[in-house]
């Protein structure tokens, strides 16, 4: 029985082991600790493949989109820092499309220095081609639909 005990407690000590040294998941990613920044895309899931094909074209890497097999409103960028890298090198971009039909984007990365590529990511889909984010043109924050009430 003793022997028993201390074979399960060595497999226990073992199987955490093995998890500490597993490769990092998409769903590990939509921690807090791992949270980037959130935006609003004025276009629809169609208008961003459309964007992502075209910078792919024109500029060689783009983020790859895909969307959630069993909710039509949810869909996900995943951005490689490096050709073939796994999740702790890549940015998870969880898109929701709301009803008046833009996306709502929740930016997700291991990695801690990302700033330049989530521009770029970002900059793609509203300047598809240009593959310098420095030249695209600015982005024009539309105003949210708020009417400011005049006093009578």
């Amino acid at each position: 029985m003793k022997k028993i005990i201390l074979a399960l407690a060595g497999l226990a000590v073992l199987a955490g082991c093995a998890k500490q040294n597993a490769e990092l998941r998409e769903q590990d990613l939509r921690r807090s600790s791992y949270f980037k920044t959130e935006r609003r895309i004025n276009m629809d899931f169609v208008a961003i493949q459309r964007a992502l094909f075209k910078h792919q074209a024109e500029c060689g890497k783009a983020a790859v989109f895909k969307m959630d097999e069993r909710q039509a409103s949810y869909g996900t960028l995943r951005y490689e820092l490096e050709p073939g890298a796994g999740w702790e090198k890549s940015i998870l971009v969880d898109l929701t499309l709301m009803q008046k039909g833009w996306v709502d984007a929740k930016v997700y990365s291991y990695s801690g220095n990302v700033k330049k590529e989530i521009n770029e990511i970002f900059t793609s889909l509203r300047a598809p081609g240009v593959c310098n984010p420095e030249d695209a043109p600015k982005e024009v924050v539309p105003e949210d639909d708020f009417v400011p009430v005049t006093p009578l």
